[in-house]
């Protein structure tokens, strides 16, 4: 199967890049890797038939890899603000706002294979209000790398930067040397305008001048928003002063504006004012927001046409389950540990699920990429964690899509998905639904309804449609534990994926083939003749998958280890690394990690190489209470071990102000011993301190003999066996031997 990202190389000095697939016209966008290494600016692909790439990897000297995208592509804005790349994410998103109107996905298929975008790009030249750059070769190097790395906003990052000087320096104000940037040379003697370099304070009054505008107040003295009458504003109070002259007992006020070299230039200023209100905010601002979503915002299609076979596209949707889960740890009670959250991961074209998770936060995009990961996974072997037996014929997902189709919230981060996605394994992750829109995911929305039908509502610890008066809750009623859960849930699917009736969904070539009616059949089916097979993630590295879908969240490394949640991690390339030595001498730091929530007994790094790292849980060999379990419950069990700990922590106060007491009472009674004995004013050690042991021994052997002696109940005038053996050891200890 062609994808994009594919790495094609064989020893003919083929060296080939798969940056852009077209499936409707079977033709892909490929570039040679000696552009992409030894250039700055990328050319156009070139367009390659399917027919001519497969007769390629079929010479025994070709081989096809993932190609490994810059490693900075998969970063968070957060992880690259660590590492000091402020301008980087400054630049990509002015380069970004250049191109966007380029990047439309059916003028990307019209760039690439059809009659080109001269037109669009010369309109841009042409529109002297908006556009960034004079030349169409601008536009099109932008938009050459863009296609190159994958579609996604992080392929513009200036990533070939990586090793050149970090962020220039801002002064706070004017009392600063600030020398003003441009083509003037370095102390500005070039240049007409001998106007100030710019400050902090003075892009702190442009905000306050934006702030302003945007606030109800200023919308009435300006209802329209422009960055002329922005400039001018902040020219008025920020680059004039006030004078004031009386003639004749009358007092004038007067502004007079700051000369040349106190001041900004209007360019500067407005080079400034458009760094900080982009082009989206500005149309937001001068429309208003439903004016913006109705007339200006971008428009995904939501319509299943296009999908052209089984694991073309998944649709992912989430929901709370109508059932409390029993928590595991407590079972000296029925406890509940509340409404799981269901996330389903559903084939478009077959509309088998292939993929779930069951989670206790969100709807979110943590919980959707849990979801991914199983979707990828050996169903086989997923199964057996939860003690279920199933073969591959009976669930056979284990497959990466070539697009997604999730919800366009504010929980789901976009352009970093999009990103990551693409640079990863090459998915196509733009295809976002609106917010609340469930006639966009209307297969995966109607699979929860079948769930809960055919198993939730039978299940003790499930709400009732009609609860009655005075009837015992349902959490009350838990029975279900996680992993029951989950292994019900395995049935349910199975159940659905190989029961349903899907003859409405059968093309002529599935009614000739003869197959069954159910979303297997017809996933299987669809699999082999429209997909060749599909993407097997068996066969990609599982570090890749992992990074590629799961949320990056911050770990902490330690003198003693790596920290998340409360769990300890180690690995052998931090320690190689010299991160625990760091830690140990300088202070903990974070890094970058991603977790699947079904394995604690891992977590996985990517390091700046394009290496994947796992770091393995400490003390798994000697069993480990965490070892191998899923994250839920184990979160749910550390609040409770806080819990306990909070608990332990006010007893042990209550305890040590006790004992501080029967200390300080043991002591006055001593002292109290001792009240009449002079002050020992020596300075060399106690004299006597082995005789006085000694009898201190010797008497305490004669009261354990009399206490022995007594709890015997002997008479005095029976003579005790051995008695006088006893004492004649008291009398040696005491006096010693004549």
């Amino acid at each position: 199967m062609i994808y994009q990202g594919m790495h094609i190389t064989n020893n003919k000095d083929v060296d080939l890049l798969v940056c852009h697939v077209s499936f409707p016209r079977k033709k892909a966008a490929i570039i040679s890797m000696h552009h992409i290494i030894n250039s700055a600016n990328f050319p156009k692909p070139t367009c390659m038939d399917f027919s001519e790439l497969e007769m390629l990897l079929q010479q025994k000297s070709t081989t096809q890899s993932q190609f490994n995208y810059p490693a900075e592509m998969s970063y968070s804005d957060r992880a690259l603000k660590n590492m000091s790349r402020h301008n980087w994410l400054k630049k990509r998103d002015i380069k970004f706002a250049a191109i966007e109107p380029l990047t439309d996905y059916y003028l990307i298929n019209k760039y690439l294979y059809g009659e080109g975008l001269g037109r669009e790009v010369q309109e841009l030249c042409d529109n002297k209000a908006s556009h960034l750059w004079n030349t169409r070769g601008a536009y099109y190097n932008a938009l050459n790398r863009y296609i190159v790395y994958g579609c996604t906003l992080n392929a513009l990052l200036p990533t070939r930067l990586k090793n050149t000087g970090q962020n220039y320096y801002l002064p706070a104000d004017i009392s600063e040397p600030n020398k003003k940037r441009g083509r003037g040379g370095s102390d500005n003697r070039s240049s007409r305008s001998k106007s100030l370099g710019v400050t902090k304070h003075n892009k702190e009054s442009m905000k306050k001048i934006i702030s302003y505008m945007k606030s109800k107040e200023g919308k009435k003295q300006f209802p329209k928003f422009t960055y002329y009458k922005a400039i001018e504003l902040y020219q008025y109070n920020f680059e004039s002063s006030t004078f004031q002259r009386t003639i004749d007992d009358i007092t004038t006020e007067t502004r007079i504006p700051f000369e040349e070299a106190d001041s900004l230039s209007t360019t500067q200023l407005r080079y400034h004012f458009k760094n900080i209100v982009n082009k989206t905010e500005y149309l937001k601002i001068r429309h208003g927001h439903i004016g913006y979503e109705k007339d200006h915002a971008d428009r995904q299609g939501s319509s299943h046409d296009g999908v052209l076979g089984s694991t073309f596209r998944y649709e992912i949707d989430a929901t709370i389950l109508d059932i409390y889960v029993r928590y595991p740890y407590d079972t000296s009670n029925q406890v509940s540990m509340g409404r799981p959250v269901l996330y389903l991961v559903i084939d478009v074209f077959s509309t088998a699920i292939v993929g779930f998770y069951i989670g206790f936060d969100g709807p979110n995009w943590g919980g959707s990429s849990q979801s991914l990961i199983n979707a990828c996974s050996d169903k086989v072997e997923f199964a057996a964690k939860y003690g279920v037996s199933i073969t591959e014929d009976e669930w056979p997902a284990h497959h990466i899509p070539v697009e997604l189709t999730v919800d366009n919230g504010s929980e789901h981060p976009n352009a970093l998905i999009n990103s990551i996605l693409n640079s990863e394994i090459g998915i196509r992750g733009y295809n976002f639904t609106a917010v609340y829109r469930g006639d966009a995911k209307g297969i995966v929305e109607r699979k929860f309804k079948a769930i809960n039908d055919i198993s939730i509502h039978h299940t003790p610890g499930s709400l009732p449609e009609l609860p009655k008066r005075g009837e015992q809750h349902a959490s009350n009623q838990a029975l279900y534990d996680y992993d029951s859960l989950m292994a019900e849930m395995i049935h349910t699917i199975v159940l659905h994926n190989n029961s349903a009736d899907r003859l409405h969904r059968f093309d002529i070539n599935a009614i000739r083939s003869d197959i069954d009616i159910t979303p297997n059949a017809l996933f299987k089916h669809s699999l082999k003749q429209e997909m060749n097979g599909g993407r097997d993630a068996r066969k990609v590295n599982p570090g890749r998958i992992h990074w590629a879908f799961l949320p990056e969240e911050m770990a902490s490394v330690r003198a003693d280890g790596i920290y998340l949640d409360g769990l300890v991690y180690y690995s052998d390339y931090a320690k190689n690394a010299g991160w625990f030595t760091k830690a140990k001498h300088h202070g903990a730091f974070k890094v970058a990690v991603k977790r699947w929530r079904q394995w604690t007994s891992s977590i996985w790094h990517k390091t700046p190489d394009n290496q994947y790292v796992s770091f393995d849980l400490k003390n798994v060999n000697d069993e480990s209470p965490f070892s191998g379990m899923h994250w839920e419950p184990v979160l749910h069990l550390l609040e409770q071990f806080k819990d306990k700990r909070h608990s332990n922590a006010l007893n042990r106060k209550k305890l040590n102000i006790y004992k501080s007491h029967l200390t300080d009472e043991l002591k006055r009674l001593n002292e109290e011993m001792i009240k009449d004995a002079p002050e020992n004013t020596r300075l060399a050690m106690n004299p006597g301190i082995k005789t006085n042991k000694a009898s201190f021994n010797a008497i305490q052997k004669l009261l354990a003999a009399l206490e022995y002696q007594e709890q015997l109940n002997i008479k005095q005038s029976e003579p005790l066996q051995h008695d006088h053996m006893v004492y004649s050891e008291l009398e040696n200890d005491l006096y010693g031997e004549d």
